[in-house]
C-alpha cells in the first residue's frame, strides 16, 4: 500500500521490521530482498511517484574547487531514484580495488571481493540481466577471440540493462506484497535515539507542505546515496552533537570517477579497431567494449586504477532513431503525426537504417559511420583524499535544513595516472598496428588536464566502511559505529571506487545487508 504524506497524515500503526529510507536502486533491491524473506518493510521516498522539480530542488548544492555536474544531473529525488534516468551500465570492482596499495593513501577494503562474489551474482538477477556469461562467451558468439592490445592493456565488456528503471523491474512484486508499505513525499529530517543512546527509536519525516510523521521500526537503513547520506548525518550532528560524527570522518574522502577526453584516435587497421571497440548487441543485450590497465602495470607505475572507451562522434544514432520513429508512425497509420518533411527525411535516411540493421543482424554490432570522429575517453579512479569532502552551507532548503557544499579535488596522482595510461595506450596500440593517439592539449600541463576533466556522475565515499571505528563511519556490516540499528547502504561506504560504475557493487552490498537483516 502506498501513502502520500503531502495528501494525508500517516500514522505508524503497523509494526515494521525494517524502515528503508530512499527508493532508488539500493533501496528498492534491499526492500525486495527483505520482502522475499518475509519481513515487514516501510519504504520511504522523499519525492513523489513522478519527477517533481520542488523535490529535486532539495538537492541544490554549492560546488567548490573542480566543477562537478553530477551533483545536480546525476541523482534524482523521485520514486525509482536515479534508475529513472541512468543508462543501466553494470560492472563489478576489480580485485586490486579491494587491496591495500602502499602507493594509494587510505586504500584497502575490510570486506574481500571473494565475500562479495555470491552477492554480485545475486545482484545480476535483481537487475534483470539473467545469465549474462563471461566475456569470453561474448567474443565467441561474435566468432572472434579477445583482441590483443598489448601486455599492459586488458579488454573487457560492461553490460547494460534491458530495463534500467527499477520501479518497472520490481514494481509489480512490490505492489502485490502485503508486507510492504510505501510512503512518498516524506523527507527524513530527524532520527530519535532511544534512552540507551545506542539505538534509533524513530524517524521523523516531513513533506514539503509541512505534514510530519513519526515512524518506528526495529532496523533503519539510509539508502539515500553518498552525498545525501553525508548531508543527513552532518545535519544530525548539528542538531544533536558529535555522537553522529565522533571521528570527524562524515563527508570526507568523497570520490567520483574522473573522465577525461583529450586525445583523437586514428585507426591504423580499421577492421581490427572496429572489431575491438564498437558496441555489441546479443540476445537483446548491449555489451560495451572497453579496456583497462593491468594490475601489474598499476603497481609498476604506482598509479590508480584506470580504464577507457573509444567514443564515436557522428549523428547516425540520432538520425536512425528519428527514422525508426517516423516509420513506426506510418506503420501504425498515425498519418496526422507525419508531415511531408518527415517523409522526405525518412526516404533520405533509409540507406542509413539499412546499414544499421545489417550491422545488427549480421555482425551483432552497433553501426558506426566510416567518417565518424573518434576520441578516447578515460575513466580514472580517485584516491580517497580527505580534501574532497561534503559539508553544509549556511543556506537552507524548503525544509529548513542546511544545503550541501561539495568540494571536489582532482589530485596530482589522478592526473599522473591518466598521463601514464595515455602514454602506455598510445605506445601499445601503435605497436599492435591498431591505432594512433593524437593529443589535443598539452598533457604535461596540470591546468590543461584539469580544464578537460569531468565527473563520471558516480558519487562515492563520505561514510567509509572500516573494521576500525577510528577509521570509518560504518562497520563491515554497514552498521553505523555507535548505533546498533542504523545501517548506511550506498556507494558512500566504499573505501575506494576503482574505475567501475558503482551501482552493481552497491547492490551487492545491499543484498549482503539483506541477508544479514533477514
Amino acid at each position: 500500500m502506498t501513502f502520500d504524506l503531502e495528501k494525508q497524515p500517516f500514522t505508524n500503526e503497523a509494526s515494521y521490521d525494517v524502515c528503508v529510507i530512499g527508493a532508488g536502486a539500493v533501496g528498492i533491491v534491499l526492500t525486495v530482498r527483505l520482502l522475499r524473506a518475509g519481513k515487514r518493510v516501510l519504504l520511504v521516498e522523499s519525492g513523489g511517484t513522478v519527477f517533481e522539480d520542488a523535490s529535486q530542488q532539495l538537492y541544490r548544492t554549492d560546488v567548490t574547487a573542480q566543477a562537478h555536474t553530477g551533483v545536480h544531473v546525476g541523482r534524482f529525488r523521485t520514486w525509482g531514484g536515479t534508475t529513472t534516468r541512468w543508462g543501466g551500465q553494470i560492472l563489478p570492482l576489480e580485485p586490486i580495488d579491494f587491496a591495500h596499495r602502499d602507493w594509494v593513501p587510505h586504500s584497502g577494503w575490510d570486506v574481500s571481493r571473494e565475500e562479495l562474489m555470491p552477492f554480485y551474482a545475486e545482484a545480476i538477477q535483481y537487475e534483470g540481466l539473467g545469465a549474462i556469461g563471461e566475456d569470453a562467451a561474448v567474443w565467441k558468439a561474435l566468432g572472434m577471440s579477445k583482441p590483443q592490445l598489448g601486455p599492459d592493456l586488458q579488454p573487457y565488456f560492461t553490460r547494460w540493462l534491458k530495463q534500467p528503471n527499477f520501479t518497472k523491474v520490481h514494481g509489480a512484486e512490490m505492489a502485490s506484497s502485503p508486507n510492504l508499505t510505501v510512503l512518498v513525499h516524506a523527507n527524513l529530517v530527524d532520527l530519535e535515539r532511544a534512552e540507551d543512546g545506542a539505538h534509533i527509536r524513530a524517524a521523523i519525516l516531513r513533506s514539503l507542505n509541512g505534514t510530519t510523521a513519526r515512524v518506528t521500526a526495529n532496523e533503519f537503513v539510509l539508502a539515500t546515496g553518498a552525498i545525501e547520506t553525508s548531508r543527513l548525518l552532518l545535519h544530525l550532528e548539528e542538531q544533536h552533537g558529535s555522537v553522529w560524527n565522533p571521528n570527524g570522518l562524515v563527508g570526507r574522502g568523497f570520490q567520483d570517477h574522473v573522465d577525461c577526453d583529450v586525445v583523437d584516435v586514428e585507426p591504423l587497421n580499421r577492421n581490427r579497431f572496429f572489431e575491438a571497440f564498437t558496441n555489441v548487441l546479443l540476445n537483446g543485450y548491449k555489451f560495451h567494449p572497453k579496456f583497462r590497465l593491468t594490475a601489474r602495470a598499476q603497481e609498476q607505475h604506482r598509479i590508480l586504477n584506470v580504464a577507457a572507451t573509444m567514443a564515436f562522434h557522428d549523428d547516425t544514432e540520432e538520425r536512425g532513431a528519428a527514422v525508426k520513429a517516423i516509420g513506426k508512425r506510418l506503420l501504425y497509420r498515425q498519418w496526422k503525426d507525419v508531415d511531408s518533411t518527415q517523409v522526405s527525411a525518412l526516404m533520405q535516411n533509409l540507406p542509413l537504417l539499412f546499414r544499421q540493421t545489417w550491422a545488427y543482424a549480421m555482425r551483432h554490432r552497433v553501426y558506426v559511420a566510416p567518417d565518424a570522429r573518434i576520441t578516447m575517453r578515460v575513466h580514472c579512479e580517485q584516491q580517497p583524499d580527505t580534501e574532497s569532502r561534503i559539508t553544509l552551507t549556511e543556506d537552507r532548503d524548503a525544509l529548513g535544513m542546511r544545503r550541501t557544499s561539495l568540494r571536489w579535488v582532482i589530485s596530482k596522482l589522478e592526473l599522473d595516472t591518466m598521463r601514464t595510461f595515455l602514454q602506455l595506450t598510445g605506445d601499445e596500440l601503435a605497436k599492435q598496428g591498431i591505432a594512433r593517439l593524437k593529443p589535443r592539449i598539452d598533457l604535461t600541463s596540470d591546468e590543461a588536464m584539469r580544464a578537460h576533466c569531468d565527473d563520471g556522475l558516480h558519487h562515492i565515499g563520505g561514510t567509509r566502511m572500516s573494521a576500525d571505528p577510528a577509521k570509518g563511519v560504518v562497520d563491515t556490516n554497514l552498521c553505523m559505529w555507535g548505533t546498533k540499528n542504523l545501517r548506511l547502504c550506498s556507494a558512500g561506504v566504499f573505501p575506494t571506487g576503482g574505475y567501475s560504475n558503482p551501482t552493481h557493487t552497491a547492490l551487492a552490498l545491499a543484498l549482503r545487508l539483506g541477508a544479514t537483516l533477514a
